[in-house]
């Protein structure tokens, strides 16, 4: 499953809440908890790539103290990090905190910047790949 299937679903499941991965009495959490929640065999999986994968934020917040995640993480910002770190800043300060983004633009930035499923990239090239067989009288 890709993140952004995984917090498309999840953001369904429970209500946003900025600084909290999961809380499931209230039935709220970040990103990532919607990822937790939506696809949970695939969770650290999805978190582990994440983190080894660098990327540049696509906002103008640079060595703010308030940071990356709120509550989460308290590191100064920097133009380039991970991406799980990138997800938690876009979630936490633009989408919770600033509303200058919308879940919706959160989750097709995550989606143009993941790299594809596995699982679908498999099939779809399995697909494409499948000799015909013709049968002969």
């Amino acid at each position: 499953m890709k993140i952004s299937t995984a917090i498309a679903l999840g953001r369904h499941l429970i209500k946003p809440r900025a600084g909290v991965h999961l809380n499931m009495s209230s039935r709220s959490g970040c990103a990532w908890g919607m990822v937790n929640v939506s696809a949970p065999s695939n969770y650290l999986q999805l978190l582990y790539m994440a983190r080894r994968m660098p990327k540049e934020l696509p906002c103008e917040c640079r060595n703010e103290q308030r940071a990356i995640g709120g509550g989460m993480l308290s590191l100064p910002i920097s133009a380039f990090t991970n991406f799980a770190d990138a997800i938690v800043h876009l979630f936490n300060d633009h989408v919770m905190t600033r509303k200058d983004w919308t879940m919706d633009q959160l989750i097709d930035w995550v989606a143009a910047n993941e790299p594809p499923d596995p699982e679908e990239a498999v099939t779809e090239h399995d697909s494409e790949e499948q000799p015909q067989t013709l049968v002969r009288a």
